[in-house]
């Protein structure tokens, strides 16, 4: 039988690294209402907390940062999808990693038949419609009902954005 060795004193600062070494996907959490302007009022958030959830019924989560600017926006939105990045996309990833909706471009996006923005170019889109919200420390998971999935399987080389050790990567073949 091995021997069970103590736990080493955990900090915040460590934690976060030991988390970094988990590859994840990134992706862009996106919400608006197509109100027929030329800049109809869109959200976009970068994450890296997508996670399947169950098949019946078809939920996914992700965590929102309860200090987030658009915290009230994200954790109220009745409808909203995800966009899977491919590896060219840093410079989106980027964009929408920023606070507030300064970095928006409007360009950036195109709806969905169900009136949902999500990026152009993005590998696959996943739109939901809220299900629950659950408090999680300094976080609020929001789990989402899956309506309607959308992948780009035109090109079966492609590859998924990721995040490991603090940068950006490719997930794939």
């Amino acid at each position: 039988m091995s021997e069970i060795l103590p736990a080493d004193p955990v900090g915040e600062t460590e934690f976060r690294k030991l988390m970094g070494l988990f590859a994840t996907g990134v992706c862009v959490v996106s919400f608006g209402e197509n109100d027929g302007s030329e800049h109809p009022p869109i959200s976009g958030m970068t994450i890296n907390s997508l996670v399947s959830v169950s098949l019946e019924p078809m939920l996914v989560s992700w965590s929102l940062q309860n200090a987030s600017s658009q915290f009230a926006d994200y954790a109220g939105a009745e409808e909203f999808a995800f966009s899977i990045l491919c590896e060219g996309q840093q410079v989106i990833a980027r964009r929408y990693a920023a606070r507030g909706d300064s970095a928006l471009n409007h360009g950036d996006f195109e709806w969905t038949g169900r009136g949902i923005p999500v990026l152009r170019g993005a590998l696959a889109t996943i739109e939901c419609r809220r299900w629950k919200t659950y408090p999680a420390g300094d976080h609020t998971i929001v789990l989402g009902e899956v309506q309607a999935m959308n992948a780009s399987f035109a090109d079966r080389h492609a590859r998924a954005l990721g995040f490991f050790n603090g940068r950006f990567c490719s997930i794939g073949n």
